[in-house]
């Protein structure tokens, strides 16, 4: 008799026990059902800033550490979803419960990888304000790519004539071995498809070539003495710098249907922009820096320098050169875009 009493008030012991957790457990379900309702928009209106943290490389796949924190309002708790819309590779997202209502940040999560190094414009949940952020993917650290079989392609506008007569519109450029030392320099040959070689090394945030004293991966002169060592671009230094390239002997002018006169030439180079993008060929590039690159010519005989030619290239940071316009005798304009890369 003491046996049965004994197991009924056991029983319901745990009758009461289960339907305890099972009324916790119905409230707590019945608290969190629903959507949440939420706004982006700040005390006045705006959309809230949203802060972009890590590092968005093209050709990269996104960490952990590249995310994007928004900053939500929420009206009413419940189940959220936030997700931005899909852009040059990327996409955002996070989900979960709002359990108080107010003020909070959200830590969107980042998937996929950059495919070019330009800037895009994300949308939060497809919003009617235009709520978002923006993430400018780049493409490396160092404005000379110098990986083995790294390539590019520019374009001629307009078209040039080579010696033999032939049109040519584009030339590749690729890298290949082997490196030269020069100066304790480690110099990076770079091949063109039009059988002419150059040679590119950076030391610190200076970037040499070993070469004439023409624009990049051009010619302009009839003939020259010899090959010189000299900086043509500065990565830590202000808009305005100048400096000279040393001097070197040449012949200047049959190219351009002048008479051919002997001299001395230098390059003075001056930082025009840095830090800005630039858009080339439907591409728009970040971490630009733009270098102007006038060309001095003294004649044998003179005693001053007279600029014939000048130009500016831009250089962007994981690319390289990116863009010339190159100001010719006799006013004409020469542009060379790059259409299209592959960094190694």
């Amino acid at each position: 008799m003491n046996r049965v009493k004994l197991y009924g008030i056991l029983f319901f012991i745990l009758a009461v026990a289960c339907f305890s957790c099972k009324k916790e457990y119905s409230l707590e379900n019945a608290r969190l059902q629903g959507n949440a309702i939420y706004s982006l928009l700040d005390s006045v209106g705006n959309c809230s800033t949203a802060e972009v943290r890590g590092t968005f490389r093209a050709d990269s796949t996104l960490s952990d550490s590249s995310y994007v924190n928004i900053h939500v309002n929420f009206i009413t708790t419940g189940k959220y979803y936030f997700t931005s819309d899909t852009i040059n590779g990327m996409w955002f997202l996070d989900s979960g419960y709002a359990l108080v209502s107010g003020p909070t940040v959200i830590k969107l999560k980042g998937f996929g990888q950059p495919i070019l190094p330009t800037v895009s414009n994300f949308l939060i949940n497809n919003n009617s304000h235009g709520c978002g952020f923006i993430i400018a993917a780049d493409a490396g650290d160092d404005y000379l790519p110098s990986t083995d079989a790294s390539s590019w392609r520019f374009q001629y506008i307009p078209a040039v004539q080579s010696i033999s007569g032939a049109t040519i519109d584009s030339f590749d450029v690729k890298v290949t071995p082997p490196q030269i030392i020069y100066n304790s320099k480690n110099y990076i040959q770079y091949a063109t498809s039009l059988l002419d070689t150059f040679y590119f090394a950076k030391q610190s945030n200076d970037y040499y070539e070993f070469g004439t004293l023409d624009f990049d991966y051009t010619f302009v002169f009839d003939k020259v003495d010899n090959f010189i060592e000299y900086i043509y671009l500065k990565t830590n230094q202000p808009v305005g710098t100048t400096w000279e390239s040393p001097t070197i002997g040449v012949n200047y002018g049959a190219a351009w249907g002048l008479p051919s006169v002997s001299g001395t030439v230098k390059d003075v180079f001056t930082i025009v922009s840095e830090n800005t993008t630039h858009a080339v060929a439907g591409n728009t590039f970040q971490n630009v820096i733009g270098v102007r690159r006038d060309i001095m010519f003294q004649a044998t005989g003179t005693t001053s320098y007279i600029k014939v030619m000048d130009g500016t290239a831009w250089y962007a940071k994981g690319i390289g050169l990116i863009d010339q316009a190159i100001n010719l005798p006799g006013g004409r304009i020469e542009n060379i875009p790059l259409l299209r890369w592959n960094i190694k």
